[in-house]
């Protein structure tokens, strides 16, 4: 009785491993990222949670549904486009900014229109990782990217700035549509 079971356990391990997705099943999306061309949309903004931004964003500001924890960005422009060897991102930003900003600035979310550095693929748990870094649009703030895509085509991704808080977003990866970009 006692090998019957050891062998059952041992068969639903193995199946259980097995049927585990990789980031490599899915082509086309293979096809994006080696190709450098595709782009991410949020459709949650998950800020990093202090006191500050609790109490503001808990006050019901954002409207209902939102909270300090999860905002939804649904019917909120956002992109982030990898083509090439640049970056072009226009992210929403909620948090804290600890340093810097200018007078005057038009651009309080995360802006970027440029070359990106130390771009970097790799392949974990079934999922893509890849991380770069780039300089906001004015040349003032420096950001690290990281962003998690799965075989489904979600991709959760975080931004680490010299002057602000981190924040984390959700959102779908899909293939840069060259004929149609702002």
């Amino acid at each position: 009785m006692k090998t019957i079971y050891t062998l059952i356990t041992s068969l639903l391990i193995l199946s259980c491993a097995s049927s585990r997705v990789d980031v490599r099943s899915n082509e086309s999306l293979n096809q994006w990222i080696d190709a450098k061309q595709y782009s991410l949309e949020a459709t949650t903004a998950m800020p990093m949670n202090t006191v500050a931004v609790s109490a503001v964003l808990n006050s019901n500001i954002l409207g209902p549904g939102n909270s300090a924890s999860q905002i939804n960005l649904i019917g909120n422009s956002n992109f982030l486009r990898i083509k090439g060897d640049s970056v072009h991102a226009s992210l929403p930003y909620f948090g804290e900014r600890r340093m810097g900003g200018s007078y005057n600035s038009r651009e309080t979310g995360i802006t970027v229109n440029g070359l990106y550095k130390d771009y970097k693929v790799d392949t974990k748990k079934g999922m893509y990782v890849i991380t770069f870094s780039a300089r906001d649009t004015q040349g003032n703030e420096n950001y690290d990217f990281i962003l998690n895509i799965s075989p489904s085509l979600h991709a959760d991704y975080s931004v680490q700035s010299s002057q602000r808080s981190n924040i984390h977003y959700r959102g779908r990866i899909e293939k840069l549509d060259l004929e149609n970009q702002e």
